[in-house]
């Protein structure tokens, strides 16, 4: 899967992803999404296409609040789902403003100790991180080259509400591991690894 994130003037936060190499034999999968804020406004929109299925989600927060929340074509629901209340879609934000405050603004600081609430059109979840170890570590692959100090993080899943009830112990054991260096004077994620079943998966960073 290659994903490519961009953030512009501070207001703008972007990514485009698609399925590559072996992944892209079995699953063909494009996505691409933004956020855009304005004052206390967050517009959000992200489109996800998987062979012949697709959907798109619009959702609009004022002061952390969700005041529209669009799936296009609409969500089946299903049954057993942990109804969102209220106060859930309080002071909480979109998918991306989450990877953009726990991953991409880590500046002079590294901060390992950060949680934030998420609503991504159906689901609301905590997102943590919390700090794992610092060494020395040399990492090669065809995307990138580095050697230095590297801090791991880990980023914890616990459910809210709008998921399945038999879902639940699986997706709060979900996580994924962020190894971040410094670079100039800010902290970048340079490789997230994650262990589906025997399989861990790796991400690096592009040069």
């Amino acid at each position: 899967m290659e994903m490519n994130f961009v953030k512009k003037n501070n207001n703008k936060f972007s990514v485009e992803g698609h399925s590559k190499g072996l992944l892209d034999i079995f699953v063909q999968v494009e996505a691409n999404g933004e956020t855009i804020t304005s004052n206390d406004k967050v517009d959000y929109k992200f489109h996800y296409q998987k062979k012949s299925k697709e959907r798109t989600t619009l959702i609009s927060f004022q002061n952390q609040q969700v005041v529209k929340n669009i799936a296009v074509p609409p969500r089946s629901v299903a049954k057993n789902i942990i109804p969102i209340k209220k106060e859930d879609l309080v002071n909480v934000v979109d998918p991306l403003s989450s990877v953009d405050y726990l991953l991409f603004n880590q500046k002079n600081n590294l901060s390992c100790n950060k949680q934030i609430k998420v609503f991504d059109g159906s689901e609301v979840y905590l997102l943590s991180l919390s700090l794992l170890e610092t060494k020395s570590k040399k990492i090669q692959s065809s995307k990138l080259s580095y050697q230095g100090s590297l801090s791991s993080c880990r980023l914890s899943y616990k459910t809210i509400s709008g998921h399945e009830k038999k879902d639940e112990k699986k997706l709060n054991k979900m996580y994924v591991d962020i190894y971040f260096g410094k670079t100039n004077k800010d902290y970048i994620p340079y490789y997230l690894t994650n262990k589906s079943g025997l399989v861990t998966l790796k991400m690096f960073l592009r040069n």
